[in-house]
């Protein structure tokens, strides 16, 4: 088998151990908060969008911020969890020497997982409330691309020179 083929065959045996393991740490919360669905349903129930947060743009948030710390804390769980299994999966990319743009996919994911899981774990602590979590939702997005962008330009710009 050429190197290419086995080296694109690598690539998707990662990406599904990363969508494998995404779905059993989904299931595995699921089993350790066993009120967890209702607590899911709660919070959707609790959804209005009366709050203003935005140029007067009505914006979906819980009523009763503080009342879901269990969909909060479980949030910040898979997230944390999922972002340290990135590290895994970083460290078998460059181990693999797969593509640059593959490596810092993975690693802006390990960035925004870890940072969302951070936020949620502010927001389970009641140290955040509602509008400032998606203001760290959104910089943790943002900050993926950025890093993401940024290794990609770097690491072309090192090849080139190299």
């Amino acid at each position: 088998m050429p190197q290419h083929e086995r080296r694109h065959e690598e690539q998707d045996k990662l990406s599904f151990a990363s969508f494998g393991f995404f779905l059993l740490l989904i299931g595995v919360i699921w089993v350790i908060n066993p009120n967890l669905f209702q607590e899911v349903v709660d919070f959707f129930k609790d959804l209005t969008l009366e709050r203003k947060i935005f140029l007067n743009i009505p914006f979906p948030s819980p009523e009763h911020t503080y009342w879901h710390t269990e969909v909060y804390t479980a949030i910040a769980r898979f997230c944390f969890a999922f972002g340290l299994f990135q590290i895994f999966i970083l460290v078998l990319r460059v181990f693999f020497r797969d593509p640059v743009d593959k490596v810092a996919g993975t690693f802006s994911g390990l960035v925004f997982w870890l940072g969302v899981g951070f936020a949620s774990n502010l927001l389970a602590a009641r140290t955040i409330d509602w509008p400032g979590f998606i203001g760290w939702f959104i910089v943790f997005i943002g900050l993926s691309i950025v890093v993401r962008s940024l290794l990609v330009l770097l690491f072309e710009v090192a090849l080139r020179k190299g």
